[in-house]
């Protein structure tokens, strides 16, 4: 367990060492510490079962003069490379520098020796049990802006079971897809949506920020039957439906408060005689084209984005994962959002999706997919004669990440693994070149293959499955053809370990590693658990800048290197919308780390971000003569 108060994590401290202290015949404690009042307490706790103390080479030497003649002391030191020691010795730096810790104390000529000394159960008293305030709740996170949503804890064993047993009925329930609209019925929700805005758009910003308020709620609510939708139809792991759900919900009350703040009219300074008044309308109707890769979390960011912002909507999703966003806009009515507002049409994009683009009652559109197909709306909207239209479209990226020679190998493993292979390498955000600096090369290599064998590819409604299949036949053939490909001609070549069932069921792309020279061999994106590696000389760092800005993508960047000053050297360089530091580079938060890229990537402004709803609204400025009724009244007051 965590505790937020110092007092609570030394009284339970003192309960492990006493129930260890308990049973003798089955343990022999070992207490490594370097407080003065935890080694008394330990010492009246043992009363005469054996047991020792345990301290680093280098601290305690003093406290423990005084009783290694009475017990027994070992002193340990860690023994290795400095690559290696490094974080383990900023950990301990860390731990004596904190403001609680009894050795930082200790040096404070100010803490009387009562202070010092004071038995952590008196503290913990004190505080009656509660947790710090200074450390909120997960739920409270953002505090009075809004709630974060509700996640689950997979490492918890009753968590795992109650949601296996609350969705297996909806998995063993099936699939109900909806069957593809023709374009007279397109035509139709276009017509319908244009003659119900003007009556939403004058709506009051609360009527409409409450009906995406009571769809947060009702996302979680449903999340059961939401997840099993995102398994089956969208064939994603547990983990990750339970992602889209919250998003979807972080989306809706994150929108909502931001319309709140925005949305009433602002009045601006400006000379006497007159006042001027800024305020934001909806636009008319928004097409919304949504993706298959995020059906649910997208899909609804994009809706409730256009609807708070007073705009009707004719939303599409994919053509693969139509019964999500039909669930999805069944909850939106329920939360209040009148019909004749919203409404859903199913098809392709070659023929559907290009159609409402197209529109002449189209007001903007909202799209998330490949580069190729927003190049294709641009392209409509210059040859249309009707009003210039917003385009908002978040597409793909060549997404890079740089590892130097001073990252932590470990860390940087595990990021890895998540950023390339999480989700199937079906994110937008997912890693696909891996530059490696060529000093750390085999290592680092050695134990990515490593971790790659450790993955469980399989069924995504299994709880134990890292990597589930990709999303359908054709998405499996194009990865399968620059998987033959790259195997003929990359410099090396690596894949998971899977069984022969899964080799053959479903539409399953085992995970795999190719070593390249140059980025120009990928041949463009591949969306799926495909990583390539590139090796580079710390010499020509610079030189990699510029082949991966050369790509002219520029959605996430991942960096993994502890020297502020090669930090401080590439990130400003990098043309890249989301960039990560020490971390994985995938799973963007709402609200925290808004979402979008520049030149092929999209347009922006960015997802779950302040801005976001500004592109769904038109800006009207009024101005009124106030002296005109026959005098200026403000110079009265």
């Amino acid at each position: 367990p965590v505790f937020t108060r110092k007092s609570h994590t030394d009284v339970n401290y003192l309960a492990c060492a006493s129930k260890l202290l308990e049973t003798p015949s089955l343990f022999y404690p070992q207490f490594a510490t370097h407080n003065a009042l935890t080694v008394a307490s330990i010492i009246e706790l043992a009363g005469d079962t054996p047991f020792e103390f345990q301290r680093l080479y280098g601290m305690g030497q003093k406290l423990y003069d005084q009783i290694v003649k009475d017990y027994p002391v070992r002193v340990y030191a860690p023994v290795g490379r400095h690559k290696d020691l490094l974080a383990y010795l900023i950990r301990r730096l860390l731990e004596n520098g904190a403001n609680t810790s009894f050795v930082n104390l200790l040096m404070d000529r100010d803490r009387s020796l009562d202070e010092l000394l004071r038995n952590p159960i008196v503290r913990a008293r004190k505080s009656r049990g509660k947790m710090s305030k200074k450390i909120p709740l997960p739920i409270d996170l953002y505090g009075d802006d809004r709630h974060n949503s509700r996640g689950v804890e997979f490492g918890y064993a009753y968590q795992s079971k109650r949601l296996l047993e609350e969705t297996k009925p909806f998995l063993d329930r099936g699939l109900e897809r909806p069957k593809d609209n023709t374009v007279e019925e397109a035509d139709k929700a276009m017509q319908m949506a244009g003659e119900a805005f003007a009556k939403w758009d004058a709506a009051s910003i609360d009527q409409r920020a409450a009906c995406l308020d009571r769809a947060a709620e009702l996302l979680e609510e449903r999340r059961d039957h939401l997840l099993a939708l995102c398994v089956l139809e969208g064939k994603k792991t547990y983990s990750d439906g339970i992602a889209e759900v919250r998003e979807a919900a972080d989306f809706c009350r994150y929108y909502a408060a931001r319309a709140r703040e925005m949305f009433p009219p602002s009045t601006l300074t400006g000379p006497t005689g007159e006042s001027n008044t800024l305020s934001l309308s909806g636009r008319g109707v928004y097409v919304c084209i949504s993706p298959w890769n995020f059906p649910l979390a997208i899909f609804v960011g994009q809706v409730v984005a256009a609807l708070v912002a007073g705009n009707t909507v004719v939303a599409k999703p994919a053509e693969q994962t139509p019964a999500i966003a039909e669930a999805a806009v069944k909850l939106l009515y329920e939360a209040g959002v009148p019909e004749d507002v919203l409404h859903l049409v199913f098809g392709d994009g070659e023929s559907i999706g290009a159609h409402l683009v197209s529109h002449p009652k189209t007001a903007g559109v909202a799209f998330t997919g490949s580069t190729g197909a927003a190049k294709a709306i641009q392209r409509a909207q210059a040859a249309s004669d009707g009003p210039i239209i917003p385009l908002i479209a978040e597409t793909g990226g060549q997404n890079c990440m740089m590892i130097d020679s001073s990252a932590l190998l470990e860390q940087a493993t595990d990021d890895i693994i998540l950023s390339a292979f999480g989700s199937a390498g079906q994110r937008c955000s997912a890693l696909r070149v891996l530059y490696v600096q060529e000093d750390i090369a085999d290592s680092l290599i050695k134990m990515i293959k490593g971790a790659m064998d450790e993955l469980t590819i399989g069924w995504a409604g299994d709880l134990s499955t890292d990597v589930g299949p990709v999303i359908d036949k054709e998405a499996q053939g194009n990865l399968q053809k620059h998987i033959e490909r790259l195997k003929k001609e990359a410099k090396d070549w690596y894949s998971a370990t899977v069984s022969d069932k899964v080799r053959l069921s479903d539409t399953f792309v085992v995970p795999h590693m190719f070593e390249i020279s140059d980025i120009d061999e990928m041949g463009g994106e591949h969306f799926g658990p495909i990583l390539h590696i590139i090796r580079y000389s710390g010499k020509k760092r610079n030189e990699v800048i510029d082949r991966i800005n050369g790509t002219g993508y520029g959605l996430t960047f991942g960096l993994q290197s502890r020297v502020q000053q090669q930090q401080e050297a590439i990130l400003p360089r990098i043309h890249a919308g989301n960039m990560y530091v020490n971390r994985n580079m995938t799973g963007a938060v709402v609200g925290v780390q808004p979402f979008g890229g520049e030149g092929l990537s999209g347009t922006g402004p960015k997802a779950g971000g302040p801005y976001y709803l500004l592109r769904f609204a038109a800006e009207r400025t009024l101005t009124i003569n106030t002296a005109a009724i026959g005098g200026n009244i403000e110079l009265l007051s």
